[in-house]
């Protein structure tokens, strides 16, 4: 499955943060980690308690040297350089976004072990299994005592994962010590996209279009 460019400045589905909608359990486990007086309603509202949070903690907002990176993880940005895991499969897929690079992320289901690919390229962005979905979610039980930028990971990250279609989400899910939702693959990857420009120092920009020397990937 392709998603070509439609001449805008980016790439992959349109989307805005302010349309995806959190369900209630989500959302009171994003405002138990960041300390939020108000549950987040939306991708939005997470976003910027995260970014706020983070910005309390470190007096700086995260740039792409904060992703988690880890030897032999499950998801995986490949580019011209080689390759580099991660523990969830947001990181990978933003970041081609916050450095400009393109290349293919290859993200291993949880349930089956199937491999999901999609491919950045400067023209669109590719889904190798049409039904695949991508996971949101976080711990339960979760408080505001410490945010930094590890705990946002160890809270958040194993329910951030990618599966072949809806029926082995809902598999896993069943099983999963956290409240999480799924959207579709592509959606993900707009997700991905728009969080890379929200949250990020350096802002989302277009793969394959160019970099900056301040954007971290020249």
């Amino acid at each position: 499955m392709w998603t070509e460019v439609d001449g805008s400045d980016s790439i992959g589905p349109k989307l805005s943060l302010a349309d995806v909608v959190l369900p209630p359990a989500v959302g009171d486990g994003f405002a138990g980690l960041y300390g939020s007086a108000e549950r987040p309603e939306t991708a939005a509202e997470w976003v910027a308690d995260m970014r706020g949070a983070i910005e309390r903690e470190y007096d700086r907002t995260p740039t792409v040297d904060d992703l988690c990176t880890v030897e032999d993880g499950d998801h995986a940005f490949v580019g011209a350089d080689g390759a580099q895991t991660y523990i969830c499969v947001l990181d990978p897929l933003a970041y081609p976004f916050l450095t400009g690079e393109t290349g293919t992320v290859r993200s291993t289901t949880p349930v089956r072990g199937t491999e999901v690919e999609f491919e950045v390229r400067a023209d669109g962005v590719g889904v190798s299994h049409d039904d695949a979905v991508v996971s949101i979610g976080i711990s339960e039980g979760v408080d505001g005592d410490e945010v930094s930028i590890e705990r946002v990971y160890q809270e958040v990250c194993g329910f951030v994962q990618t599966f072949e279609d809806d029926a082995e989400y809902e598999e896993w899910a069943a099983e999963a010590d956290g409240a999480t939702t799924a959207v579709p693959a592509r959606e993900g990857v707009a997700i991905a996209r728009e969080l890379a420009d929200a949250l990020f120092e350096e802002g989302a920009q277009r793969p394959g279009g160019g970099c900056s020397p301040d954007g971290g990937c020249c």
